[in-house]
Formats: C-alpha cells, sequence, structure tokens
C-alpha cells in the first residue's frame, strides 16, 4: 500500500506491523520496500513528496520483480512517476 503527499523534500517510510510476520520477516519486507522506491526513483520521479509504503503479510515471498512491477504500477497511477 502506497500513500502520497506532495511536498518540498522526497521523504519515505516504510511500515510493517507485527501481522506481517517476526521481526526477521518485517525487516526484509521493508529493505525490499525501500530498495525497489530508490531504484524508481534513480529513474525519475516527476513530483516531489513524502511517501509512505505500508507493507502486508506475505510480501517476503514475492520475487524483487513482482515488488518493483506492482510499485511502478502504483506510483505511475498516483502521477508521481513519469
Amino acid at each position: 500500500m502506497l500513500f502520497y503527499k506532495p511536498s518540498q523534500e522526497n521523504k519515505i517510510a516504510v511500515v510493517a506491523s507485527k501481522k506481517v510476520g517476526k521481526a526477521v520477516v518485517r525487516n526484509k519486507s521493508k529493505r525490499l520496500l525501500k530498495s525497489a522506491f530508490v531504484s524508481i526513483a534513480r529513474d525519475g520521479l516527476v513530483s516531489q513528496g513524502t511517501y509512505v509504503m505500508i507493507a502486508k503479510g506475505g510480501l517476503d515471498n514475492f520475487s524483487f520483480v513482482n515488488i518493483l512491477k506492482s510499485l511502478k504500477w502504483s506510483m505511475k497511477k498516483l502521477g508521481c512517476l513519469r
């Protein structure tokens, strides 16, 4: 899940509740989302703002390519990506 609010600078927050899993699984899910966001942001964001991503259960079972594709789709829908 991705939330976006326009602002003057880029900020990113990744949240994972205990429903996602134990600490190792939560941290892995957050690392995957952060690295996917950074690789997309390198290509160029259209607008600056605050991005909040919420990790859902089972995210650690997806491949990085699927996470990247899903995040790109979400950002395009929000109008944050070219």
